[in-house]
């Protein structure tokens, strides 16, 4: 394995004319291995069209249309070999294919395909990493021989940062085969990344006491390590200058962050992910920053990663399905808000089917998450309450009530069961039964809050329907005295009183 002894960010080698070229390697000799073409790109660096491709696979990753995602990766892939980001969204797409497809049988054509690829290594380590990510990594991520194939060929074509990669998912994909893991903590130590080195090597030792090569290896990346903080120089901890702020931004909770504050921990946070993407924690933290910013595509695509780091965390799990939902409403939102601005525009119908299929795809797919979810966990109060207003919301209101009369026994979600369950009465015309479970929900919600006025406001509309004018007003009228401007409570108030006036006025004359 050639070590790299150093790196350094260069323009592109299509924009260098010969002498620049040829200066570079001069004033390098033979004494430090330089990465001419840079060893990855960003995705602010990429050409147009591929910067293109990539936003429509991240579109299609989003919806779970991994087939579609990982097409749209490798073109971007083929445009731009050195984007490993890219290359980290078409790996978690066919992740997340595979964990939903059938056990495939051809093994055995897969390890033809790897075998002939093998001798193309040196001599086109390009078309190899193309041809190994298309025929095999994007319908089995996590075979080991493909993995070490697509290892080699980054090595070959000069992408060290990307073979790290390729290595991290074998061992990923294979965690209990010692070899990979051995093979890869030698990787970290032989470019440099003694800390990630010595990690492997520790995991490797506890697993196995009496692996002497691990125990060794442990000792010297740390020891390399500790050389390596001591002459430390530059990065972003410097640029705080305050290293008890460093620590406040890793530890800080969630309340008072202000925006300002979440995009620094941000950025503390990818100083620590781009060390080690595999950093359960970190992932976590970036995925919940996200959140409070309420940047959802984000905040989906860490929880993701988080989740298939985790090994199938419940909690996890239950906030990808939640992040996913609110993935779905913006992107709904954001249509609607078109059709809204642009009535007249000559696309306008065609956004609207757009809407109105999205709307059925969403809503399938979250009705179908949360049955398996209530099944895997049928005494979860939560999973009953999704798994009701899922079906709610497809107003499939006699199977949503069972499940929603099941949540309204958790203290945490009994008004809102009660509320959701009233709304489903309703629409099976049964509004004496929808009446009680808002009365007794508004009772016990002292004062009035928004939830209350939305209970309130919901009975008063039902003994309208009913033909019982005064319950119909006596609830309204709460929501009156405490705030004047909710929706149309006003109007229906006041113009009862005109009624009288008029009924008053008639029989007098």
């Amino acid at each position: 394995m050639k070590r790299f002894e150093a790196r350094m960010r260069l323009k592109p080698i299509s924009t260098m004319g010969a002498d620049d070229i040829d200066r570079i390697w001069g004033e390098a000799g033979e004494r430090l291995f330089f990465i001419i073409m840079p060893d990855t790109v960003t995705e602010g660096e990429l050409p147009k069209k591929a910067k293109d491709l990539y936003l429509k696979g991240m579109s299609a990753l989003e919806l779970r249309n991994y087939g579609y995602a990982i097409t749209l990766f490798q073109a971007v892939l083929k445009e731009e070999p050195s984007f490993l980001d890219g290359r980290k969204k078409l790996r978690m797409a066919g992740i997340k294919q595979k964990e939903g497809a059938k056990k495939s049988m051809k093994l055995s054509a897969d390890a033809l395909k790897v075998m002939k690829m093998q001798g193309q290594v040196k001599k086109n380590p390009q078309a190899v990493i193309i041809a190994v990510e298309k025929d095999v990594l994007a319908l089995d991520p996590f075979n080991a021989n493909a993995g070490m194939l697509l290892f080699e060929a980054c090595q070959a074509a000069e992408m060290p940062e990307t073979a790290g990669f390729a290595l991290e998912i074998v061992t990923q994909g294979n965690p209990t085969n010692s070899k990979y893991k051995h093979q890869l903590g030698q990787f970290y130590f032989d470019v440099g990344l003694y800390e990630k080195a010595a990690e492997i090597y520790a995991k490797l030792r506890k697993d196995d006491p009496a692996d002497l090569v691990a125990t060794k290896m442990e000792k010297d990346a740390s020891a390399q390590q500790s050389m390596k903080t001591q002459n430390w120089e530059g990065g972003f901890q410097d640029n705080l200058r305050d290293k008890d702020q460093t620590k406040s931004l890793d530890e800080g909770g969630r309340a008072a962050m202000t925006p300002e504050m979440l995009e620094q921990k941000i950025q503390s946070l990818y100083a620590q992910y781009a060390e080690d993407q595999n950093n359960l924690d970190v992932s976590k933290q970036l995925a919940d920053c996200y959140e409070q910013l309420e940047n959802w595509s984000q905040s989906l695509t860490f929880y993701e990663w988080a989740f298939s780091l985790s090994r199938k965390d419940p909690a996890l799990e239950r906030k990808v399905l939640e992040i996913r939902e609110k993935v779905g409403k913006a992107q709904l939102a954001e249509l609607q808000k078109f059709v809204d601005d642009n009535p007249e525009h000559p696309e306008v119908e065609r956004v609207k089917a757009q809407i109105a299929e999205l709307q059925g795809s969403q809503g399938k797919q979250l009705l179908e998450e949360a049955r398996v979810q209530g099944e895997k966990n049928p005494t979860d109060a939560q999973l009953r309450f999704e798994y009701g207003k899922q079906l709610f919301e497809l107003k499939n209101f006699t199977e949503a009530i069972p499940e929603l009369q099941q949540a309204k026994r958790s203290p945490n979600l009994r008004i809102k069961a009660m509320l959701m369950l009233g709304r489903c009465y309703e629409g099976k015309n049964m509004f004496d039964l929808a009446v009680a479970q808002f009365e007794e929900a508004a009772k016990e919600i002292p004062g009035i809050d928004d939830t209350k006025k939305e209970l309130l406001y919901s009975m008063g509309l039902i003994y309208a329907k009913m033909g019982n004018k005064d319950a119909s007003l006596e609830a309204l009228k709460q929501i009156y005295a405490a705030d004047y401007g909710y929706k149309d409570v006003a109007k229906r108030v006041e113009e009862s009183y005109q009624d009288d006036s008029d009924s008053g006025e008639e029989a007098a004359g």
